[in-house]
């Protein structure tokens, strides 16, 4: 077994970010421009569908909604096991 540590960051509330959104004048696709991400992965975050996202991208979501930061994201380390008995042959 290997084990591998991710860092990721949880989204807090899917409520909060749609008044942040609402508040500061931002629609999905304006959000996502201005992030430099899809307007998929706003939509889904605002929805509630997904939860999680890149550290980098939380933290621009922050800045371009001029949060305080950690007031939308909340930072998590995991822990991920693999089993990796199986060997890989060179072709």
């Amino acid at each position: 077994m290997e084990v591998h540590w991710r860092f990721y960051v949880k989204l807090i509330s899917a409520r909060v970010l749609a008044d942040y959104m609402a508040h500061r004048g931002e629609s999905v696709r304006s959000l996502a421009r201005r992030v430099g991400c899809s307007p998929s992965l706003i939509g889904h975050l605002r929805s509630g569908e997904r939860t999680t996202c890149q550290p980098q991208t939380a933290r621009r979501i922050e800045e371009e909604l001029n949060a305080p930061p950690g007031s939308l994201f909340s930072s998590s380390v995991s822990r991920v096991t693999r089993d990796v008995t199986g060997k890989r042959v060179a072709s």
